[in-house]
């Protein structure tokens, strides 16, 4: 059985670039799902390096501490999937970067690195979103963020693996299935939420 022949009726669309801003706690997910769900090409940007506290997010070991996190997105997606063409640019997206593709996923926690990557897919022709969470709260807008406006970064500092996985699982599902789609909830909210 071919891998993604359980999700041909589906009718995902696979075939597509993505662009990953920000491999930390939501980037790392959102480079795995794409993976497994059969995403051929991706580019992740990351200049920083995992540390002690990403490991409550990320399912690594100690062992990847101090190393940068593109290099790291780009060989656990070499590794769970070795057609998937990964690109790993352990430094900040700038104009100069030599990307294309369909999508870029901003998963900054900073409002101008936000601002400035919005204005990067304007003029690489790229659909932005952002996928963000701060503390229980998340979303996936077609724009920048509003929160963390006023200090350039999100007010909640506590986080964990749960909103980082659902925000990351929702993201993978709009590039494959709804591209209009857009959302902001918390994970209280999505136990509320009625029955479909």
């Amino acid at each position: 059985m071919h891998t993604y022949d359980r999700q041909e009726k589906l009718d995902l669309n696979t075939k597509q670039t993505i662009v990953i801003v920000g491999c930390g706690g939501i980037g790392y997910w959102v480079a795995k799902f794409a993976a497994m769900s059969g995403i051929e090409k991706m580019y992740v940007f990351d200049d920083d390096t995992i540390e002690q506290h990403n490991l409550n997010r990320l399912d690594l070991s100690d062992e990847f501490i101090g190393k940068n996190k593109a290099d790291v997105v780009k060989n656990m997606v070499e590794t769970i999937r070795p057609s998937c063409t990964c690109y790993s640019m352990p430094f900040r997206l700038s104009d100069s970067a030599p990307i294309d593709g369909d999508w870029l996923v901003d998963c900054t926690d900073e409002y101008k690195s936000q601002l400035k990557n919005q204005e990067i897919a304007k003029k690489r022709g790229l659909r932005y979103f952002k996928a963000g969470y701060d503390g229980e709260q998340f979303s996936i807008h077609n724009t920048v963020a509003e929160w963390g406006k006023a200090e350039d970064g999100y007010t909640i500092v506590p986080s964990w693996v749960s909103p980082a996985v659902i925000i990351a699982s929702m993201a993978i599902a709009k590039i494959v299935k709804y591209p209009e789609k857009e959302m902001v909830s918390n994970i209280k909210g999505i136990f509320s939420s009625d029955r479909i």
